[in-house]
């Protein structure tokens, strides 16, 4: 079992709660221990929104408490009434996914049957705020999350591996049941960029601002995403209508392999010059021209014209190589709009390395 540092700031925060919250009251520190473990989030602008959100939903949580339990007589009944009555407020303030935190410090200061409650909910809504407050600035300031590598090393092996099937299947060496299973690999690696993209996007306070140099990584992780999935919507393609592809006239065929062969060796320099492995000035990166396309295009509709009957076309092959040439000219135009946002990225950054990649 591997525990990452999530974990161990968890434990952290709990700890300095328990204690902070013991210093107000003897008997205090469950509620903030209990505070701290739900708002220790992935990402720091999601530790600052379920800071800001306890704060606020625990108060109102307090307050309805100490009302209710001095305006009449408490009990299980008064408490299961107050409980609907404070999931409806913060529903209505959207604040249900606080809800939980709140009802339990309400149902704590409820119970209470020693002391002003008032006082008591001072107490318990303050142990909320050390147990939250505490979780953030122990996730913020120690070891903060950083995805930015994490999310370059699943892009670039998840396209490493898309770009040997398709060259695979263009040669016809792939077993459908087993790619069967490869795709829904690569639909879990998709979800995977997406979650760690969002979770980097996230890296840093609402109110603060991104520099530059980090908005341009952002820019490139958002393109380097999309050229990866348009990668993967070729694969699936050839894949979908493998049989059809493959009745294509041989002239056709090799048209299409040499020209996805260098589409995706462009990608492969593209993704090396990002990662600083070779010097910028090094790299012969692929530059889509007009003659290339117009080669390609040229082919699929000459063979179209050639058909005797196009009716047979369009029911046979047509389909499929429309929905191909369609997949490839997707995947060539965000290779450009990628290549364009590495190149701006590295004019300014000639001595970077994918080491250097999250310092947000």
């Amino acid at each position: 079992m591997k525990l990452g540092a999530r974990a161990f700031k968890t434990g952290l925060a709990v700890t300095l709660s328990i204690i902070l919250a013991q210093l107000i009251s003897v008997d205090a520190g469950v509620i903030a221990g209990i505070s701290a473990v739900p708002s220790t989030q992935p990402s720091v602008a999601k530790s600052y929104s379920t800071m800001r959100n306890r704060l606020i939903a625990n108060t109102i949580g307090g307050f309805l408490a100490a009302i209710i339990g001095t305006s009449i007589d408490i009990n299980v009944i008064v408490i299961g009434l107050a409980t609907v009555l404070l999931i409806a407020i913060l529903n209505y303030l959207k604040l249900s996914d606080v809800i939980s935190l709140a009802a339990i410090t309400m149902i704590v200061i409820m119970l209470n049957d020693s002391g002003s409650l008032y006082n008591v909910a001072a107490i318990r809504v303050a142990e909320t705020f050390i147990g939250v407050i505490i979780a953030f600035l122990v996730n913020t300031f120690i070891h903060p999350p950083r995805y930015g590598e994490k999310l370059y090393h699943i892009i670039d092996y998840a396209t490493s591996e898309f770009l040997v099937w398709i060259s695979s299947s263009l040669r016809k060496n792939t077993d459908f049941a087993i790619m069967n299973k490869d795709l829904k690999w690569a639909r879990v690696q998709l979800a995977r960029m997406d979650y760690f993209f969002e979770l980097l996007q996230e890296s840093k306070l609402p109110f603060t601002k991104y520099k530059l140099d980090e908005q341009k990584q952002l820019v490139i992780y958002r393109r380097m995403i999309r050229t990866t999935r348009a990668a993967y919507g070729v694969l699936l393609v050839l894949h979908d209508y493998e049989n059809s592809f493959f009745n294509f006239p041989q002239p056709m065929r090799i048209t299409i392999r040499e020209r996805m062969e260098t589409l995706m060796t462009g990608h492969e320099q593209i993704m090396l010059k990002f990662s600083g492995r070779i010097a910028p000035e090094q790299v012969h990166f692929f530059e889509a021209n007009k003659e290339e396309r117009k080669l390609l295009l040229d082919n699929f509709f000459k063979h179209a014209r050639e058909e005797s009957n196009v009716q047979d076309f369009v029911h046979q092959q047509g389909y499929s190589g429309i929905h191909l040439m369609s997949a490839i000219l997707e995947y060539e135009d965000e290779l450009i709009k990628f290549n364009k946002a590495v190149s701006n990225f590295r004019q300014g950054n000639k001595h970077y390395h994918i080491s250097q990649i999250d310092d947000f």
